[in-house]
């Protein structure tokens, strides 16, 4: 039996679609929609249907709009032919909050299968990247998401673990709000290393996150001038001596490879308190041979324990998340949000993460598979080298239109009548609208 005969009886058995049901079980999907009200109140809503089509539509060829998740939701879910203003409508505040449901519970519970660092990461408990994106939007979006006078645009808040390589954290909030204003600090730092961008630059941020027994490694602004108080490692020769002297006094100066110094921070003990107060902490600077120049980095690491070289190597992995960015962009089209209705805006951005975790579940069991074809004596994270996370990412974008109509017939929903779907989804939805030629036919010159 060939697979298209299969597919129009039974789905062949297939593990990845056991495993995206078990990340997604359909029970749970139809109680979150009903402690939501939207059941009740949208008595068309196939929210299992509805889930798919989004979460696996966002994966599925370049168009990304309303019209056509409509028509994959008709197509896969076999459900009645329901006019484009329904399906809109179904975007509101309550799917919204459905959705963002299913994705907290999503980064909170799922498991790829990634959980060990080693060698200079094995001492954390985990490797935290946070950084912010940017995406624009339609420019009469911007009395919710304004980013200046004349463009709109979301900003999206993620910090990303290294040892999963999902999200732990996803929030959005208009282009304008700061970074730093979206990190809370408190427990969840513990035994893990923290890496910033500059716009998190945060003495207050540091020292919380120092009190909170994290760890955390910044790059330092251009023009940071610090009141350095020891150097931790001396150096033979006529060398500049740093104790007691500001950074930028001695750092055109300076001809040595590496800095390691302790120096001290001032800031406000809370914010907006006018109060100071001073923490002392570690600076590390590696010269670039390509401009010359140092990068430097605030860490409260220990010098025992990690020299500058291992600080710069360890700020390397920060790149991590662009990748993440990158890939929620060009292959879960969150760059592609064409409408300006703020919970669209909203349910869209969420699905696109959701959809990411979806193909995190579909890349860790292809490796189990793979691992086991292999007959290796490991886990799946054998498995890594032969199927990397983005190259898989881009096999299920490829084929995400056959995932979906493999879940779909497993969970029992049938295939359409063709003939019907093709007629009802060529039909005009504005028949009344005269065309050009009747225009011209019979119409007024005007």
């Amino acid at each position: 039996m060939t697979v298209t005969q299969h597919l129009f009886n039974t789905a062949p058995d297939s593990v990845i679609v056991n495993r995206i049901q078990r990340a997604f079980p359909s029970d749970e999907l139809r109680e979150r929609a009903r402690a939501t009200n939207l059941i009740q109140r949208e008595r068309k809503l196939d929210v299992v249907a509805l889930f798919y089509t989004l979460s696996l539509g966002f994966a599925a060829g370049s168009d990304r709009s309303i019209q056509t998740f409509l028509e994959r939701y008709v197509e896969m879910g076999d459900c009645d032919k329901l006019a484009y203003s329904t399906f809109y409508g179904w975007f509101g505040p309550g799917f919204v909050a459905l959705l963002r449901e299913i994705l907290d519970d999503a980064i909170e519970n799922l498991d790829t299968g990634r959980t060990d660092l080693s060698g200079r990461l094995e001492r954390f408990r985990d490797v935290l990247i946070v950084d912010a994106t940017v995406i624009s939007l339609y420019q009469d979006a911007k009395d919710v998401y304004a980013l200046d006078d004349d463009r709109a645009g979301a900003k999206l808040h993620l910090t990303e673990s290294l040892s999963t390589g999902l999200p732990t954290r996803f929030q959005t909030t208009d282009a304008n709000t700061h970074e730093r204003s979206q990190l809370p600090t408190g427990e969840w730092v513990a035994g893990a290393l923290i890496l910033f961008d500059l716009g998190y630059y945060d003495f207050w941020l540091f020292d919380r996150i120092d009190a909170n027994d994290g760890r955390f490694v910044s790059r330092v602004k251009e023009n940071a001038n610090f009141e350095i108080v020891e150097e931790l490692r001396t150096w033979r020769g006529n060398s500049i001596s740093l104790e007691g002297q500001s950074l930028q006094a001695v750092l055109d100066d300076l001809q040595r490879q590496e800095i390691d110094v302790r120096l001290t921070l001032s800031f406000d003990r809370k914010r907006g308190s006018g109060v100071s107060t001073t923490r002392t902490f570690r600076l590390v600077g590696v010269r670039n041979e390509v401009n010359d120049e140092y990068h430097l980095y605030l860490t409260n690491l220990d010098k025992d324990d990690y020299s500058a070289p291992d600080i710069a190597q360890l700020y390397r992995v920060r790149w991590e998340i662009e990748l993440l960015f990158k890939e929620l962009k060009s292959r879960f089209a969150l760059d592609e949000i064409n409408t300006t209705d703020p919970y669209i805006i909203e349910a869209l951005i969420i699905m696109s993460a959701i959809s990411l975790l979806l193909s995190r579940v579909i890349v860790d069991e292809l490796r189990k598979l793979d691992a086991k074809q292999q007959d290796s004596v490991d886990d799946a994270a054998a498995s890594s080298s032969h199927l990397p996370q983005r190259r898989c990412s881009h096999a299920v974008e490829r084929h995400a239109h056959l995932v979906q109509l493999y879940v779909m017939l497993d969970l029992g929903y049938e295939l359409p009548d063709l003939d019907e779907l093709l007629l009802w989804s060529s039909r005009d939805p504005n028949p009344h609208r005269p065309r050009l030629r009747e225009q011209v036919e019979s119409g007024e010159f005007w």
